[in-house]
């Protein structure tokens, strides 16, 4: 039997310290939320759980995160590891854009831990080989009443993208949240909650026009504000209307 534990030590993965669920604005998505967050305390015996009983009822072996980018998918599955991993769940993170990079025995004996966070599942769709390696992991996981996936997909189960019907069926066996776009006041909370973190004193009028002079998905919001805390550090100044320009290059 392959050992699940020598596979997380094989893969190291340093997931952010900042995407925690403390620091994810859930306005919209708070039930998937309290989902998630309940998954840590419950395990071994998930079903058992209360807040996972719509899981337990058939023993559906997944939990999906669906839609675009810059809904914070990843952001949920790093938050749910920091808290597996705080509670001493055994599981593992994997991003399947990074697929290319493994050999296909990558998902060999995943199922006996009790956790397997699959980030951007899409980006096996249409890899045949890929494609049935998952499938057959999803087989071992239904076999194994104390293992649950829980993944992120900008693809629903029956996207054309999908070459293997059998897969398919079983993505769709499962539970899947559509995560909601935050609307302006919630990301602006983002940004506003992400800048204390790091220590920046944002100001509002800095904040707004941050806001109405950059894309506004949450991916390059959080990316300017990176930037912006590097410049900060560099001249040694406070993050201010004239620094958000100089970055933006407005000036």
């Amino acid at each position: 039997m392959n050992d699940p534990f020598a596979m997380q030590l094989t893969l190291p993965v340093t997931l952010p310290t900042d995407e925690t669920f403390d620091s994810f604005v859930d306005t919209g998505n708070q039930e998937v939320v309290a989902l998630l967050k309940g998954i840590p305390s419950a395990m071994p015996a998930w079903q058992d759980a209360p807040s996972l009983a719509s899981l337990s009822a058939l023993h559906l072996p997944l939990v999906t995160l669906l839609g675009g980018q810059g809904l914070g998918k990843s952001h949920l599955l790093y938050a749910l590891c920091h808290q597996l991993a705080q509670q001493n769940v055994n599981h593992l993170y994997l991003n399947l854009n990074h697929h290319a990079q493994w050999s296909f025995d990558i998902f060999d004996g995943l199922e006996n831990l009790s956790v397997i966070c699959l980030d951007n599942i899409h980006a096996i769709a249409g890899h045949a080989r890929w494609e049935e390696a998952l499938f057959d992991l999803f087989n071992r996981v239904i076999e194994n009443p104390h293992a649950l996936i829980v993944g992120s997909s900008q693809h629903g189960p029956s996207h054309p993208a999908f070459q293997l019907p059998d897969l398919s069926s079983r993505l769709a066996w499962g539970v899947i949240y559509h995560l909601t776009a935050l609307n302006d006041e919630s990301r602006k909370e983002v940004v506003r909650l992400r800048a204390n973190q790091r220590g920046l004193r944002l100001s509002e009028q800095a904040l707004q026009f941050l806001l109405h002079h950059s894309d506004r998905d949450l991916r390059s919001l959080l990316n300017l504000l990176a930037r912006l805390d590097t410049r900060s550090l560099q001249e040694q100044k406070k993050l201010s209307v004239a620094m958000v320009k100089r970055e933006l290059g407005l000036n």
